[in-house]
């Protein structure tokens, strides 16, 4: 493709000549702050100028940087040596490129008889790259997205949870059953889908736009591979109708009462009441597993941690004022405060040897959940909490017991919410919890502002009575 001649280019002007090669930045940059490199030939005497692959920084085009970049040019040096581009490729390597594709082009030019189209003359220079058009591989779109999984896990470094919810994806992806190549989803194709994971797949409005989500990870990951020209992913806009679900956390009353229930033995018989406060009778069975999810769930809201961060906790990032965490889920390094709760439950493991010299015991995420339902459960954290959802285009609502609905992400909820209702700043709190930005603790704090707002009602109240001491 020709440049135009307003293009604006970063380095030397190109002279007419009867064979010349330059090379120079286009001012449009990505979003990793570099421009991509363009080569400029005269063939013939017709001017012709193509991609060749490759971005820099503009601060490491030697052009750019230097008065006098032609004794670099004629010793094959564009980029600035040493440096490297955010793709991880060394200057060494891209000027080797360049200087390959100098040598071919020369070569190409004294050979010419005519003058070559620029569709001819783009192919050369891909071919003197490495990067002449290969056959796309002939894969199911099973095969595909293990081709995905394998590339972008070792990539980015998944984390079990992303890599189960790709996997949850194939699944729908097989059982849709329609789609056996990516150009299958067209504009009708991705609505077609969509579709599926409704009526079908019977998934709540939040999963559905969760699946096409990774749809269209999957489709631009495809599109950036040049194996599909199928674009309507980029276009295409649907419609989700999503209510915002409640925030389930523990009060400070009902942390409490966690923290110091005594577990009854396996066995026992306990009669509780429900959220009418009707009265009814548990079995307690697991009655040490339902103690280690109660010391867990409590040290994460004493804490702030997540699960995963609570469970790779280790004795040697702890010392006598501060747990040190480096992150699961953000990979940010975290200073947190002990205090007296988090401390007491560290010290009643102090004397156990657990593997791999972790802090506390440790059991799998699942298992944690259901003990801790039946821990709430046996504390009467029985309010209910009505649930919205869409699925099919209906909304359903169902009322459950609060028990029901607490899980190992409520601790953290829980220490949030304690935080900012007593007062503390916003910013002091993301600074222990990791959050970046407001929006992510926007909810946290309308909850914080309605106990504030109950808690005035209460001092209006108290004004309003008789006090002895007005």
């Amino acid at each position: 493709m020709g440049v135009q001649a307003d293009t604006e280019i970063i380095g030397v002007p190109l002279r007419k000549k009867a064979m010349s090669v330059q090379f120079y930045l286009t001012s449009q940059m990505n979003r990793a702050g570099e421009c991509p490199i363009r080569v400029s030939a005269y063939i013939m005497g017709k001017r012709y100028a193509t991609s060749v692959g490759h971005s820099v920084s503009p601060q490491h085009w030697i052009s750019a940087i230097r008065e006098n970049p032609s004794a670099y040019h004629r010793n094959h040096i564009w980029v600035l040596p040493g440096t490297e581009n955010s793709k991880r490729i060394p200057a060494e390597a891209i000027n080797n490129a360049l200087a390959e594709v100098v040598a071919f082009l020369e070569i190409y030019a004294l050979k010419c008889k005519e003058r070559p189209t620029t569709k001819e003359l783009r192919s050369k220079v891909r071919e003197s790259l490495g990067r002449e058009e290969q056959a796309r591989p002939n894969l199911t779109m099973n095969e595909w997205i293990n081709k995905f999984i394998r590339e972008r896990s070792a990539d980015a470094e998944w984390e079990l949870s992303t890599l189960h919810a790709m996997r949850t994806f194939q699944k729908h992806i097989g059982k849709f059953g329609k789609a056996h190549d990516f150009e299958f989803f067209d504009a009708d194709g991705i609505a077609a889908f969509i579709g599926y994971l409704r009526k079908d797949a019977h998934l709540q409005e939040i999963s559905v736009k969760k699946q096409y989500k990774n749809l269209v990870w999957l489709m631009n990951w495809a599109l950036r591979n040049k194996y599909t020209k199928q674009d309507d992913i980029k276009r295409y806009s649907p419609k989700f109708k999503l209510i915002q679900k409640p925030v389930i956390f523990l009060t400070r009353e009902e942390l409490m009462r966690v923290y110091h229930y005594q577990i009854p033995p396996n066995g026992a018989i306990v009669t509780l009441n429900d959220q009418r406060g009707l009265p009814y009778q548990k079995l307690v069975q697991e009655a040490g597993g339902i103690e280690k999810a109660r010391d867990l769930f409590c040290f994460c809201a004493f804490t702030s941690l997540r699960f995963s961060d609570m469970y790779n906790l280790r004795r040697s990032d702890i010392d006598d004022q501060f747990i040190h965490v480096v992150t699961m889920k953000t990979h940010d390094t975290l200073p947190i405060n002990l205090n007296t709760y988090s401390r007491a439950i560290l010290d009643k493991y102090k004397d156990c040897k657990f593997k791999s010299d972790k802090a506390l015991p440790v059991v799998t995420n699942q298992q944690m959940n259901a003990a801790l339902k039946d821990l709430c459960e046996l504390c009467e954290i029985n309010e209910p909490i009505r649930i919205s959802k869409y699925v099919n285009g209906n909304r359903i609502e169902e009322v459950f017991p609060k028990w029901k609905l607490v899980g190992t992400h409520a601790a953290r909820r829980s220490f949030i919410c304690y935080a900012l209702s007593i007062g503390i700043p916003p910013v002091m709190v993301m600074q222990w919890t990791g959050h970046s930005d407001y929006q992510s603790m926007k909810p946290y704090i309308d909850i914080a502002s309605a106990d504030k707002s109950k808690a005035m009602d209460l001092f209006d109240k108290g004004l309003e009575d008789k006090n002895p001491y007005f």
